[in-house]
Parts: structure tokens; C-alpha cells; sequence
């Protein structure tokens, strides 16, 4: 009997298929962006955030349409099926540069019967990957959870997106802004950036997602961020101007712009 260990019949156990209809939600002003819609279930264990190219047409018919559905007040995209393991910048194999779908009013799953897309078949340009995250579909949300947000956004917008971890938990994206003058060091101290260089880097510096971590507060939907409320916190892994280790500032959230829970509060296998 021969042993074959080391002598390179090994191999690496297969990676696991990722094609699905990976719908998003559709929001922004002038620069758009799409997030996918998770669940703890495979494929769809991902948070993912994108920052997309769309045609001027396209663009036209989102910011001129009149929401159909009151209590679905934003847009989704339903995409042909696609890997979503090719939008991972981290990934091995080569990166997924456009998705082919359709714009709807409303969740795409949802919508009334019949109502057609205000955008058809079209070709999405992926121009930058804000976030990427697997999603184990095995974790278990725990009591003492921190909550924490995704800051990203550039071009005057800034927005957060609801850090998912374990379950039960939900999807939600804000659009906010940063109270001038509030930023400080971790040590309460003013930092020495003046104003107008703090909110130059509020717009310009978001283009990928970073940590913001809302101190004092579970992690679960009663606790979450609300529409028209201020919130201090720490970017604890961001240096500012000044260049320091992290900082401390108060954002004021302007809206909510989606909340889904039920998808989020088990597993679905």
C-alpha cells in the first residue's frame, strides 16, 4: 500500500456555488449605489455594497417616477442570475465588471402583479465594491452585541448600512451627515482639523465602507438608528486629517431609506 500524502494529489476542497438571483436595493443622488438584499441562506449569505454606472435614461426614470407602493417608498434591482463570488475584490478569479437586469419600483418580489419594470434589461456598470462580507449562516446573535453601521458615500452623500452579523438581525441603510464640530480624538479631545477640512473629508473619503460604532446601545431593530436622530459614535479603525488613531464624531441621520427584518431573523435552511 503506498502513502500518497505530499505527493501532491492533495486538493483544495471545491468552492461553493454562489449563483443567484442576488436582488439589491437602488439608492443615491449623484453617485449611485446598490445593496444586495441577505438572508442566512445560501447564496444569498452576503452583504454586499456597490457603487454602479448606469445610463443617463435610466438614471432619468429614477429620479422622475412616482412611488407606487407607499410602504415600499425606494427601488430594487432583479439581475439575471450572476456569481456572486466575482464581485469580491479579495477574490482568486476575475472580477465581474457589469450585472444585466431590471429596475422596479418597489421589492422586486413584492411588487403588484403585472407592474412593469421602470427599467428593462438593462446593463449595470460595477465601478467600485464598497463592502463585501460572507455572512456565516450558523451565527447566532449574542445579547451584549455592539451596534455598529457601514459608513461609505462620497460626492456630498454619506450614508450607513446596518453591520449584519449574526442572526436574528436586519437590513437597513440611512442616508446622514456629520454635525460640524463635533468630531474629537478617542480621548474627547477637539481635533485640530477645522471644519471645512473635516467636511471635505466626509465627502471625499467614504469611497469604501468603514466601521462606525454606535457606543451604549444592543444590536437588534428596536435599538437601531432612526430617521431625524443624532447619534454620537467612533470610527475607531479611520484616522482623520489630523492623523490620528481613530476618532469620535456625531452624525444626525436624515432618513431611512430601507428596513427589512423578517428576512434576517432566522436561517432559512
Amino acid at each position: 500500500m503506498s502513502d500518497h500524502h505530499g505527493n501532491g494529489d492533495h486538493h483544495d476542497p471545491p468552492s461553493p456555488d454562489t449563483t443567484g438571483g442576488h436582488g439589491m436595493l437602488v439608492f443615491g443622488h449623484e453617485v449611485t449605489y446598490f445593496s444586495h438584499l441577505p438572508m442566512f441562506d445560501t447564496p444569498h449569505n452576503y452583504q454586499v455594497l456597490l457603487e454602479v454606472g448606469l445610463d443617463e435614461d435610466v438614471r432619468e426614470a429614477l429620479r422622475s417616477h412616482s412611488h407606487a407602493f407607499p410602504e415600499e417608498p425606494y427601488d430594487t434591482f432583479d439581475p439575471v442570475h450572476f456569481p456572486m463570488a466575482e464581485l469580491d475584490p479579495a477574490g482568486s478569479g476575475p472580477r465581474r465588471t457589469s450585472i444585466t437586469g431590471s429596475i422596479y419600483c418597489g421589492h422586486f418580489e413584492r411588487r403588484a402583479k403585472g407592474t412593469p419594470p421602470l427599467a428593462r434589461n438593462i446593463e449595470v456598470r460595477v465601478e467600485r465594491c464598497v463592502q463585501f462580507t460572507q455572512l456565516d449562516v450558523d451565527a447566532r446573535a449574542t445579547d451584549d452585541g455592539k451596534l455598529e453601521y457601514l459608513c461609505f458615500g462620497h460626492g456630498g452623500r454619506l450614508y450607513l448600512a446596518h453591520a449584519i452579523s449574526g442572526w436574528p438581525s436586519y437590513d437597513q441603510i440611512l442616508e446622514v451627515h456629520a454635525v460640524p464640530g463635533t468630531a474629537t480624538n478617542p480621548m474627547g479631545q477637539p481635533l485640530p482639523d477645522d471644519t471645512a477640512t473635516m467636511d471635505e473629508f466626509f465627502r471625499e473619503h467614504f469611497t469604501t465602507a468603514d466601521p462606525f460604532d454606535i457606543g451604549g446601545r444592543s444590536d437588534d431593530p428596536d435599538h437601531r438608528l432612526a430617521s431625524q436622530e443624532v447619534a454620537d459614535g467612533s470610527f475607531f479603525a479611520t484616522s482623520p486629517p489630523s492623523g490620528t488613531h481613530g476618532f469620535n464624531v456625531r452624525l444626525e441621520a436624515e432618513r431611512e431609506l430601507y428596513l427589512e427584518v423578517r428576512e434576517l431573523a432566522h436561517p432559512m435552511h
